[in-house]
Formats: C-alpha cells, sequence, structure tokens
C-alpha cells in the first residue's frame, strides 16, 4: 500500500470515528432526556391493566349490566306472579338469558378492541425506537459518503443520495411519533385511564390447548343463538297452546309456520357461528405457527449480531458494519413482536367467535 492509499484510509476512518462518537453522545443524551419526559408524564400499563381498566369503564358494557339486572328483577316477578301466564314467564325467562348473553357478548368485544388497541400502540412505540436507529444508520451513512467525498473514493451523487435516505428515514420516524400518540389516544378512550398512557409490554399468549370441537359446545351461549333459541321457544309454546279443539284451525296452521322458520332460525344462527369459530380457530393456528417462525428468524439474527460483535473485537468490521448488523436483529425483533401481538389479537376473535375468553386476561368474562 502505498503513503497515499495509507492516508486516505486513515482519514476515513478517523472522519467516521469521530462523527459515530459525536452522534452517540448526541443520540444517547437525547434518549435519556426523552425517557426522563415520558417516565413522569406518561402511565404505562399492562395489557391486564388496559383490559380490567376498559371493561369497568365501557358504555356498552354498564348499558348491558343494567339491562340484564332489569331482566332478572322483571323475570323473578313473573315467576313468582301467581296470575302470571305461561307465555309471559317464558318471555321474561328469555329475556334474561337473552340479557345474560348480551353482557358477556360486550363483554367479549370490549376485551378485543382493547387488545387490539394495546397491541398497536405498542408496536406503535417499537416502531419509533426501530426508526430511530434506521434514522441513526442513514445519518451514519451520510457521513461516510461525505468523508469518501472528502478524498475522492465517492460523489457527489453518492452523498445526496444518502442525504435523500436519511430525509426519508427521519420523515418515517416522525410519522412513527404520531402513530404512538394516536395510538396511546385510542387506548385511553376504551379505558378511561388518561391521556398520555404507554403500553408497558408485550403480554404473553396463552397456548391454544382447547379443541375446535369443545368450542362448538359452548356456542349456544352466544347472543345471537340466544335470541333464535328464545324465538324458537317462543314459536313452540304457540303452537302447542293452539293444538286444541277450541283454538281455530288456521291459528294452528301459522303457529306451525312461526315454528318452522323458527327452527330455520336457530339452523341458519348455529352455521353461522359453527363457521366463524372455525375460521377464528384456523385464524389462530396459523398465528402460532407464523410466531414460530418470526422466533426463529430473531434467533438466527442474534447470532449475525454477537458473530459480528466478536468480528468487531477482533478488527475485522468496523462499527458501521456493527451496526448494519443491529438493524438486522432490530427489525426481526420488531417482526417476532408482530407476530406475538397477531396471536393475542387472534385469541381476542377466537374468544369472541366462541363465547369464551381464551386470551388469559381478564379472567371469565
Amino acid at each position: 500500500m502505498n503513503r497515499k492509499s495509507i492516508l486516505l484510509t486513515t482519514a476515513l476512518v478517523l472522519g467516521v470515528a469521530a462523527a459515530q462518537t459525536s452522534a452517540a453522545q448526541t443520540s444517547a443524551a437525547q434518549t435519556s432526556v426523552a425517557q426522563t419526559s415520558v417516565a413522569q408524564t406518561s402511565p404505562n400499563v399492562t395489557a391486564t391493566a388496559a383490559v380490567t381498566a376498559a371493561l369497568a369503564n365501557n358504555a356498552d358494557v354498564k348499558t348491558a349490566q343494567a339491562n340484564l339486572d332489569k331482566a332478572q328483577a322483571a323475570n323473578r316477578a313473573a315467576q313468582a306472579d301467581p296470575s302470571a301466564l305461561v307465555a309471559a314467564k317464558l318471555g321474561a325467562s328469555g329475556g334474561e338469558s337473552q340479557a345474560q348473553a348480551a353482557l358477556r357478548g360486550a363483554r367479549m368485544n370490549t376485551l378485543q378492541s382493547t387488545v387490539t388497541a394495546y397491541t398497536a400502540l405498542l408496536e406503535a412505540q417499537e416502531n419509533v425506537a426501530l426508526q430511530t436507529l434506521q434514522a441513526s444508520v442513514d445519518s451514519k451513512a451520510v457521513q461516510v459518503a461525505q468523508v469518501k467525498q472528502g478524498i475522492g473514493n465517492a460523489t457527489a451523487l453518492d452523498v445526496t443520495n444518502a442525504q435523500n435516505t436519511l430525509s426519508g428515514s427521519q420523515q418515517n420516524l416522525a410519522d412513527a411519533k404520531a402513530q404512538v400518540s394516536l395510538a396511546s389516544a385510542r387506548l385511553s378512550t376504551l379505558t378511561g385511564l388518561g391521556s398520555g398512557v404507554r403500553a408497558a409490554g408485550a403480554a404473553s399468549a396463552p397456548k391454544l390447548s382447547t379443541t375446535l370441537s369443545k368450542l362448538q359446545a359452548g356456542l349456544n351461549t352466544l347472543t345471537a343463538q340466544v335470541s333464535a333459541n328464545n324465538d324458537l321457544a317462543a314459536a313452540q309454546l304457540n303452537v302447542k297452546l293452539a293444538d286444541n279443539d277450541f283454538t281455530p284451525a288456521r291459528t294452528l296452521q301459522d303457529a306451525r309456520t312461526a315454528l318452522a322458520n323458527a327452527q330455520r332460525g336457530v339452523d341458519s344462527a348455529g352455521k353461522s357461528a359453527t363457521q366463524s369459530l372455525a375460521s377464528a380457530y384456523q385464524t389462530a393456528q396459523n398465528s402460532y405457527e407464523l410466531l414460530s417462525v418470526a422466533g426463529a428468524r430473531e434467533a438466527a439474527a442474534l447470532k449475525t449480531y454477537n458473530q459480528d460483535a466478536a468480528r468487531l473485537k477482533s478488527g475485522t468490521i468496523s462499527t458501521v458494519d456493527l451496526q448494519t448488523s443491529q438493524l438486522a436483529l432490530k427489525k426481526s425483533q420488531y417482526s417476532r413482536l408482530q407476530a406475538q401481538d397477531n396471536v393475542l389479537e387472534a385469541l381476542a376473535a377466537l374468544s369472541v367467535a366462541s363465547g369464551q375468553n381464551l386470551t388469559g386476561i381478564g379472567g371469565t368474562l
């Protein structure tokens, strides 16, 4: 290597190292200030705390609970009234079961919407960290291009391209921060926890241990199925009351027609619920498989990063190369987080479809 080459290489290395040190110190200071500010002003909540708060504050849940209290009182009165006819007693009993199903459904829907809002906020927060690292990598690329241009090893176009890439990364970072604010506001609205709420971390989703057939056995508790069954019971009673010698034949015929329609309604509700359940169950199974793939990719990226860290110590790669490896690891971690969140969201959707809480959050609803 001649003297000119040595001088050029030395200038490049020293320039990049100095820029990296300055950028790292500035970034560390900014991160420290930002983290301190967030810690002082923004409450961190877990997924469990968010769901608990939402169930306590959701307007639909409160309304459904009030309707159930009213229906229970009406049913007790009807069953205790010696003058109440059988149709009235059946209607009151059906009203209570319908109100119970509606309350359960409202709770399940609140669970799902809160889980979705929580995972959206968590991913938005992690995306800020990812885009911050991306902008840092692109900033160093600009510095490298400028140093190379200064020693005649890069063109002005190379510098311009690097700057354009950095500008795009900075815009992505600004967008990511805006998404955090929007997601936080959404979760705050659902939970009533106040503004500036932040997700404390990923929730651990339980394994899907139950079978599809077991879940199908509980579909009769769904709101649509309960309503259809109530209609069927009322139609059966009307046929029974009309099937005698003192009721016009046309009344009995109409009652039987209504009974046939009610039976078709039950069948239709059952098929719809079964199909929705099967689809949600398959989606949940798929989400577990995708999480496994994402986990394997994260493990591979971590292995590569650790190898590159060792290579940096041995002097075979630069800190710029290591940061590129770090970015790849960060991206794989973000993808794994998304896959983990998808599992929880799929379980929440399956909970709505089955009428049973399978998320491990919020207890028995």
